[in-house]
């Protein structure tokens, strides 16, 4: 058994290690979980209120908010730390470092053992991360410094959400074990996520849990809090909504297919996501829980629908998927469509260049911002800008490496986490790279947030990391922003 597990901080640029059990005295020693998964709460790094008060307030989808562009701008009479940017990196528990390869030469390995794939909510100066290696971790998010930690038994692959004082957190494996194995093959219904799989409700300022909510397949995705109520889907076939306040569901819907990644979006009528086998995408009502209408097109490849996080704007919604191309040397490309949320037809929709089967997540996840839609190709490494009314294509810029983060587009830059451990800043008027930055270890799904001067942004050997933006678009005038949000 684990007796002692650490967690590498940083403070700017000094690294500490601080011992996980620091806080075991809460708990009684003669119980072994306890001794193994210490409960720790250090109020004592706890953010100073006059510099918490300019972060934002809630949490409550993914990426913040429906068009995924988390991006928070600051008053010019916020202090100049914020305005200017700060620096850490927080590496969890089991991390390796930035410059090294992945475990056993394997990304996938990697990502689904140590890493924090998904990125991270900064809500009252706090930086909530969840990571595969089970653990919630809430972090001053001006020092990096751990405030406390939940273990929740599975792996989480969620923005944490916070709202009336609480932080909800979903967790489930990414696999199928034999039985549901079989089950596919045999053309039957399967459930995926074995172990236990949960949305949990904690206390924001100490990680305390409130209560549990068990389901029978993984809770990958992240939900979405509005009004009280939790929505989400799971690798069981269903859709559920959950009371906030109790644990207790509203309402469950059986939809049949899985959901892989798809994180839901809400609009004033209904809940949309993504579902696998059946490959759909979904518009269920809020209220009831009824499909209201569902689409599909041919020749999905994989999880098909089920991995995209969709993003919403303006009464269209926007979904990725990949699909088979006929091509025996470049078999797979992504397609990005763009739905009208009332009834699902096709506003337009746009098939990326062709290429080789990229490894797990199969899709990125598009960001709407300024009239535009954002989103990047895991098949080809390129990124492209649309014009979110007719589908017209503004730029491309070729990156390389697969591309399955979202991006944060602020003071006219999009910053563009990819696998190969760099970020690019791309001029978002017209597609020019302006700085490609080479940070180590390798992104996945992670959504960057920005924060006044302060990208923060997680990765898959097991790091979230606090950056001034001067640092990555290679000028300084992100860094002293007072503006308006873009």
């Amino acid at each position: 058994m684990l007796k002692r597990v650490f967690f590498t901080l940083a403070l700017l640029s000094v690294i500490q290690i601080v011992p996980l059990v620091h806080a075991q005295s809460k708990k009684s020693v003669q119980d072994p979980v306890a001794a193994e998964f210490p409960y720790q709460y250090y109020p004592e790094n706890l953010p100073d209120p006059s510099l918490a008060k300019y972060f934002p307030k809630t949490w409550t989808t993914y990426a913040s908010n429906e068009g995924r562009n988390a991006v928070f701008s600051l008053p010019k009479t916020a202090p100049a730390v914020l305005r200017k940017g700060v620096n850490w990196k927080f590496a969890g528990a089991g991390a390796i470092r930035l410059d090294g390869p992945p475990v056993n030469n394997s990304v996938i390995t990697t990502a689904y053992g140590i890493g924090m794939p998904v990125g991270a909510s900064v809500v009252n100066g706090i930086a909530y991360i969840g990571s595969d290696n089970g653990y919630t971790y809430a972090l001053n998010a001006m020092t990096g410094k751990l405030i406390w930690a939940h273990y929740g038994w599975n792996m989480n692959m969620s923005n944490p959400l916070v709202a009336d004082g609480r932080v909800f957190v979903s967790t489930g494996s990414a696999y199928f074990n034999y039985a549901n194995t079989m089950l596919y093959v045999k053309g039957k219904r399967p459930t995926r996520g074995p172990g236990l799989n949960s949305l949990y409700a904690l206390d924001a300022r100490t990680g305390k849990e409130i209560w549990a909510y068990h389901f029978a397949g993984e809770a990958m995705p992240t939900a979405a809090y509005e009004d009280g109520f939790l929505y989400i889907g799971t690798g069981d076939g269903h859709v559920y909504k959950i009371s906030a306040e109790t644990g207790k569901p509203e309402w469950i819907s059986d939809i049949v297919s899985f959901v892989s990644m798809s994180s839901p979006v809400l609009n004033g009528k209904y809940v949309f996501l993504g579902g696998t086998d059946p490959n759909y995408f979904y518009a269920l009502d809020k209220e009831t829980g009824r499909v209201a209408w569902k689409i599909t097109i041919p020749r999905l490849v994989a999880t098909g629908m089920g991995d995209c996080t969709p993003a919403y704007s303006d009464n269209i919604v926007v979904q990725e998927a990949t699909v088979e191309t006929g091509d025996t040397h470049n078999p797979v490309a992504n397609v990005l469509l763009a739905l009208n949320a009332d009834n699902g037809k096709t506003v337009w929709q746009r098939r990326f260049a062709k290429g080789p089967v990229p490894p797990a997540m199969k899709t990125a996840t598009p960001v709407i911002a300024e009239g535009k839609v954002f989103e990047g190709s895991p098949v080809t490494g390129d990124y492209y800008a649309f014009d979110l009314k007719s589908g017209r294509e503004l730029w491309k810029v070729h990156l390389g490496a697969q591309i399955r983060a979202g991006a944060a587009l602020a003071g006219g830059v999009l910053y563009v986490p990819y696998k190969s451990g760099d970020i690019a800043a791309i001029r978002a008027s017209d597609g020019t790279l302006l700085s490609d930055k080479h940070i180590g270890g390798a992104f996945g799904p992670s959504s960057p947030v920005v924060v006044g001067g302060t990208l923060y942004v997680s990765n898959i050997y097991g790091w979230l990391m606090a950056m001034p933006l001067s640092q990555l678009d290679g000028t300084s005038m992100a860094s002293l922003r007072g503006t308006s949000n873009p």
